[in-house]
C-alpha cells in the first residue's frame, strides 16, 4: 500500500466537508481545530506549493512539511529538513524559499 502525504490544508478541507454531513467524532473535531489554527494556506495553493516543491527536487513527505510550515528564511528551511537533508545546497534552498514566497 502505497502512503500518500497530505498539507494540513488538505486536511482541513476533508475535515469540513465531512463535518457538513456527519457529527465529528472527538479526534476528528479535535483535528479539524488543529489543521484550521496551523494551516497556512488555502488547499489549492497548498497542492501547488507541494508540486513545486517536488519538481524542484524534495520527497513528497518533505514538501509536505515544508508546505505545512512555510519557512521564511534558511535556517527555518534547514530545521524541517535535517536529518533527511543534510547538507542543503544554497541554491536549492533559495529557490524553495523563493517558490515559498510567491505562495504567500
Amino acid at each position: 500500500m502505497k502512503t500518500t502525504y497530505i498539507p494540513l490544508a488538505k486536511a482541513k478541507e476533508l475535515l469540513v466537508e465531512a463535518s457538513k454531513s456527519r457529527e465529528l467524532n472527538d479526534v476528528q473535531a479535535s483535528a479539524l481545530k488543529h489543521v484550521s489554527k496551523f494551516s497556512k494556506v488555502t488547499a489549492e495553493k497548498a497542492a501547488k506549493l507541494q508540486k513545486e516543491l517536488v519538481a524542484l527536487g524534495l520527497e513528497e513527505m518533505l514538501a509536505v512539511k515544508v508546505t505545512d510550515i512555510m519557512p521564511a528564511n534558511m535556517d527555518e528551511l534547514r530545521s524541517i529538513l535535517y536529518p533527511h537533508i543534510q547538507n542543503l545546497e544554497e541554491g536549492l534552498g533559495n529557490k524553495i524559499i523563493e517558490t515559498i514566497q510567491k505562495s504567500r
